[in-house]
Formats: C-alpha cells, sequence, structure tokens
C-alpha cells in the first residue's frame, strides 16, 4: 500500500519559533505523522518576525523526516505573509498529494492553495488553532472582517474540515456557522525531548539563582494579555515563604514589557529575583524547564491551547494557568496542574500554597507526565489525526466527533 501522501502549507515553519506554540505544535503533527509512515511535505516561507530565517530555499531540506520546502518572502511579505514563491509552489505541486493542510485563515497561502486544492479535486482541511476565536478576530478587525466576507468565508466553506485542538475551540467555531464539519486532534509533543533530569539545565549557573532556591517560570511571548505582571506579583508575594524563590521570564519581549516588569518587581522588593532569558530554541524550552517547580501562565484571552503549559506537562512540572488555556481543564482533571481566574489574587493565593507543599508539587508532575503520554504524545495524536485523514480521504468528511474523541 503507498503511504499517505500529505501537504503542509504555511506561512511560516520551525525552526521559526518566534511564533510560538502553533509552529511547535504543527511540527511535532508533521514529524509524528512521518514516523507514522506517511509522507509529509511542508511548503512554507522564510518568515520569522522582522527578519527572514537562515535556511536553504527552494530546494528540499529534510526536518525531521518531513520535507520541507522554504520559499522567499515577496518584499517583506507585505501583508499576510506574501511569497509569490510560495503562491506558485501551492498552486502547481497540490495535485500529487491526498490531502492539503491548509495552515493559515488570515495569511495569503490560504488563496492559491485552496483554489488549487478545488481545481483538483484535493480534499483539504483547516486548522482553526485560535484563528477564529474572538481575541484573534478583533486584532485588525475591520481588515479582517472585511478579508472574510470577501475571501476566507468562501474557502473555509469548501474545506473538508476545520479540526480544533479542544472541545471548547470546536464548540465556539461549530456557533460561527461553517459548513465543514470540525474535529478534534489535540496539538501532540515528543514527551521523550522533556525527560530531562530534575535541574540538569544549568539555568542557575547562568543567571546567578542559587542552589537551593525553588524556581517560578513565566514561558511564551511578553505579551499585554498574557499576564506576565501576574507573574512578578506571585514573586513578590512568595518573598514571605520561609526559601529563596526567583522567577524566571522566557520568552520574546514582543510588546518591550522588560523595562515595566523589573520596575515592578523593584516596587515589590524583588527585582534581584526576577531573570530573563529572550527567545530561546526548542532545546533550551527543554532544559530550563527542569529546573523549574512551577509553570504559571496567567491569560486574559481564550487560548489556542497552551503549548507551554503542554510542555511543562511533559517535564514534570505542575502547573497554574488562568481559564483560557484549554490543556489546563486536562491538567486539573488529573492532578497535575490548577485552573484560577486570571487575577493577580488568586494567583498569588494558589502558587503560595502549592509552593508550601513540595511533596504535593512532585506528585502533580508525575500525574503530568503520565497525562502526556497517554494523550499528547507525539505518536499518540499522530495516529489520531492520520485516521482523520483517512476518513476524509475516502468519505469526503472527518470521523464523527464521538468516534474521533473515543479513539
Amino acid at each position: 500500500m503507498k503511504p499517505m501522501r500529505i501537504a503542509y502549507v504555511s506561512p511560516y515553519y520551525r525552526p521559526a519559533y518566534l511564533y510560538g506554540g502553533p509552529v511547535n505544535g504543527s511540527a511535532a503533527l508533521c514529524e509524528g505523522m512521518a514516523r507514522a509512515g506517511a509522507e509529509v511535505t511542508v511548503l512554507t516561507t522564510n518568515a520569522n518576525g522582522e527578519g527572514t530565517l537562515d535556511v536553504l530555499l527552494r530546494q528540499p531540506v529534510d526536518v525531521e523526516g518531513v520535507t520541507v520546502y522554504y520559499y522567499p518572502l515577496a518584499l517583506g511579505g507585505l501583508s499576510y505573509s506574501y511569497s509569490r514563491e510560495l503562491r506558485n509552489a501551492a498552486a502547481t505541486r497540490v495535485r500529487g498529494f491526498d490531502l492539503v493542510v491548509i495552515a493559515t485563515i488570515w495569511g495569503h497561502p490560504l488563496i492559491p492553495t485552496a483554489r488549487a486544492c478545488i481545481r483538483h479535486r484535493v480534499p483539504y482541511i483547516i486548522p482553526a488553532e485560535g484563528q477564529l476565536n474572538p481575541w484573534a478576530m478583533a486584532r485588525k478587525g475591520m481588515k479582517k472582517a472585511l478579508y472574510m466576507r470577501a475571501v476566507a468565508h468562501r474557502f473555509i466553506n469548501r474545506a473538508a474540515g476545520i479540526r480544533c485542538t479542544d472541545p471548547l475551540e470546536a464548540d465556539a467555531v461549530d456557533k460561527l456557522g461553517f459548513r465543514p464539519p470540525t474535529f478534534i486532534v489535540p496539538n501532540p509533543i515528543r514527551a521523550s525531548d522533556y525527560k530531562n533530569p530534575r535541574g540538569s539545565g544549568g539555568w542557575r549557573g547562568r543567571l546567578n539563582i542559587p542552589a537551593d532556591a525553588r524556581i517560578l517560570l513565566f514561558l511564551g511571548r511578553l505579551e499585554r494579555i498574557k499576564r506576565p505582571d501576574i507573574a512578578v506579583d506571585v514573586l513578590g508575594a512568595a518573598q514571605v515563604l520561609p526559601w529563596d524563590v526567583h522567577l524566571i521570564v522566557a520568552g520574546p519581549d514582543e510588546a518591550g514589557l522588560v523595562p515595566q516588569l523589573k520596575y515592578q518587581a523593584s516596587g515589590l522588593g524583588c527585582s534581584a529575583k526576577l531573570h530573563f532569558t529572550g527567545l530561546l530554541n526548542r532545546e533550551d524550552v527543554a532544559s530550563i524547564l527542569s529546573e523549574a517547580e512551577l509553570l504559571m501562565m496567567p491569560s486574559e484571552i481564550q487560548e489556542n491551547f497552551g503549548m507551554s503549559a503542554l510542555e511543562a506537562l511533559a517535564s514534570g512540572v505542575p502547573v497554574l494557568v488562568s481559564e483560557g488555556v484549554p490543556v489546563g481543564k486536562w491538567a486539573h482533571n488529573v492532578g497535575a496542574g490548577r485552573v484560577v481566574p486570571c487575577t493577580a489574587a488568586d494567583f498569588r493565593t494558589s502558587a503560595l500554597e502549592l509552593l508550601s507543599h513540595p511533596d504535593h508539587l512532585s506528585a502533580m508532575g508525575a500525574n503530568g507526565q503520565n497525562l502526556v503520554g497517554r494523550h499528547f504524545d507525539i505518536d499518540v495524536v499522530a495516529r489520531q489525526m492520520l485516521s482523520e485523514f483517512v476518513a476524509i480521504i475516502a468519505t469526503g468528511r472527518p470521523l464523527p466527533r464521538f468516534e474521533s474523541q473515543s479513539s
């Protein structure tokens, strides 16, 4: 039997880690499907925020078993990550695949890829991945509303399915009234990448943190809606505890918040306990998690999934997240984390209680690793996704929701 041939078309791809969780999640899924025997080809650009990736262009590059073609952005990408060469590649190459994943609603690749799929009768799916959440729709709201009405709505409705990462997202997308059925496949993670021995990352030495200190971690892009200020507030409150507590803030400062957070810490008397790392690659993320006691993920918005929290669970680190982080509900249900309202008071109370019971934190960490192994490991999720693809290729539709969730 010939292997399933899958194309994944996206404005950006690994190693463009600047784009956060979606890059890690989509790359892990592509790699998992390749490991399961599918032929996966990625058509993408060299986009990397305000710069570009230093990668081989226009030629096949093997990235963890996935064949990736990087095409140059045209004129800095203009708007919607425009790449003339990616457009041409998508338009001419989709006929060679059994199924196409168009990873963007708001990016330029949607139009030429969907048109080519329709012309050559190749089924395609669109991952929601937070793109249809209210907060995402509100950013550049007028521009997106016009684009949705004029272009995107039509191509979304021609898709074979809309992939969501959790039931809440699926329910929200269903209410928007698109014709394709939604199906749920969570974001995957290569669990083995995050099983470093505790304290093996070497970050205490790099950041001048004492060996016996307890480390809180905020992992992700620094944006106001992700509330890193709440993490700093918890650090200030933790100074009443009978041991040394430090906070590492790991992620790119996209909103210029570092000076403000340093000023906040100074006012709380804990400026020497606050550390910033900037953007980290996948290996550094895994190593810094090996040093952490607790991951905090406050967010004012409904997150797409919460990849940082999933990485923490895979590392055996308990998570304290706000109600808008979907993976937190899985963690809460198995005793691997807590979900609280996105307020400084709620995070302070829960964090201090958790830090006061180190044995309980250790048990929570083990629960998190078991959860990831059962439901989120790359091989488990890849098989689930390929089952959906088999159904779509055979019938034009994904598996019925109840059957998909029970698989």
